[in-house]
């Protein structure tokens, strides 16, 4: 079975995924000012956002399970392909309410990317090397993050609004060829689907970790309302403080570098134990920097505050990520992953929502209280997870 040491077997993955997310995130920084310059008011907004999440809230699951009986690899190049030509409807919408649409195709297209890369990727890692397979999967993917709004925000500064979006086609199109060209279906596949127990045999979650499983997911769901967080309200907060698209850039920048960096030094970590500590840890550092974003006046200290929540983020994700491997079904992976995405999902969908109304109601900054205490409660919850170095299914 080819493992972590293989760099060969794993880096295509990596690659294709920073690719992807590279290419989408490009818009973040002006994306709501995009979407409101054709009417939308906050409110509107969290909706066009949030439809991205809803739809991959219905649709991860059944994809996921597609995925295990068909295979990964077809599924995961629809999704690409969807990344292709997405960006050039968004050049040639011409109001608020065909966005919606737009973004329900992204997010079809995302549930067939993200649950079956992770997928992929744990297929061909040992279970003690999981939480460094998670941790390298979110280093590339925040990585990609980190770059892409920068990128972005000096395209849309320099070069006008289309100039991102044709970017991204180009990248979406990058990342299709290179699954296309460089990944094969797991060798792991095969044999498991011919050996392991039928889907309808083996449970889906070990028994006695079902709350782990609940915690555990209630994890990536603050990484989604984090995303969803910085793309629906960052751009409006940073212009509150005098920052343009590109400072919007760098501050996404250092937050996705942060997360990405973390996720690789912590992924490791939570291999050798403690990832409870771990995901509580990384939940309190993101809880109080969020707090402590209505005292921030200034560019350095806003990069700091992101920085610290990316590291949150890197410390909690992987570990969180391989805990969930641990404890549930080998052969129902696909439907493991569809589901653990799906609460990411949830954080992107909620995340605008609340966003968009507590904006409009209470300005900005109860957007930022609310969010708090959102963090507060999943810190709480994580306190529930019960670690073994037993867990039944590898």
């Amino acid at each position: 079975m080819p493992t972590l040491k293989d760099s060969g077997s794993l880096t295509p993955h990596y690659l294709a995924v920073f690719v992807a997310v590279l290419g989408f995130s490009l818009v973040a920084p002006f994306f709501p000012h995009y979407v409101m310059d054709l009417g939308a008011s906050y409110t509107m907004l969290g909706f066009i956002v949030s439809v991205y999440g809803a739809v991959q809230l219905l649709t991860q699951i059944p994809i996921g399970r597609l995925s295990d009986q068909m295979g990964r690899k077809k599924i995961l190049l629809l999704g690409l392909a969807t990344f292709s030509v997405l960006p050039l409807f968004y050049i040639y919408a011409n109001s608020a309410d065909s966005l919606l649409f737009i973004r329900a195709l992204g997010g079809l297209g995302a549930s067939a990317v993200w649950p079956i890369a992770m997928a992929l990727i744990i297929d061909q890692a040992k279970a003690e090397n999981r939480g460094a397979a998670m941790g390298r999967y979110n280093a590339a993917f925040f990585s990609a993050l980190a770059l892409g709004p920068l990128i972005g925000g000096m395209l849309y500064d320099h070069l006008g609004l289309n100039a991102p979006f044709y970017l991204w086609a180009i990248l979406g199109a990058a990342s299709y060829l290179l699954v296309y060209l460089r990944i094969n279906e797991p060798e792991k596949k095969s044999v498991m689907m011919g050996s392991l127990p039928s889907r309808g045999n083996e449970k889906l979650i070990a028994p006695g970790y079902y709350i782990t499983f609940l915690a555990c997911s209630s994890v990536v769901l603050w990484a989604g309302v984090v995303g969803g967080f910085n793309f629906t309200m960052l751009p409006s907060y940073a212009a509150g403080l005098g920052f343009n698209a590109t400072d919007v850039g760098i501050i996404y920048l250092v937050y996705g570098g942060s997360t990405a960096l973390f996720n690789i030094y912590f992924g490791r970590q939570a291999d050798r134990g403690a990832k409870k500590r771990l995901i509580f840890t990384g939940c309190l550092l993101g809880a109080l920097s969020f707090a402590a974003l209505p005292l921030a006046n200034g560019m350095i200290t806003v990069t700091l505050l992101f920085a610290g929540l990316g590291m949150g983020l890197g410390m909690a994700n992987p570990a969180a990520a391989a805990l969930i491997a641990d404890t549930t079904s080998a052969s129902r992976r696909g439907e493991v992953y569809g589901i653990f995405n799906t609460a990411r999902m949830s954080g992107v969908v909620i995340g605008p929502l609340i966003a968009g109304l507590t904006a409009d109601l209470q300005g900005v900054e109860g957007s930022v209280r609310a969010f708090t205490l959102l963090a507060v409660a999943i810190t709480v919850l994580t306190l529930s997870i019960r670690e073994s170095n037993k867990a039944k299914y590898k």
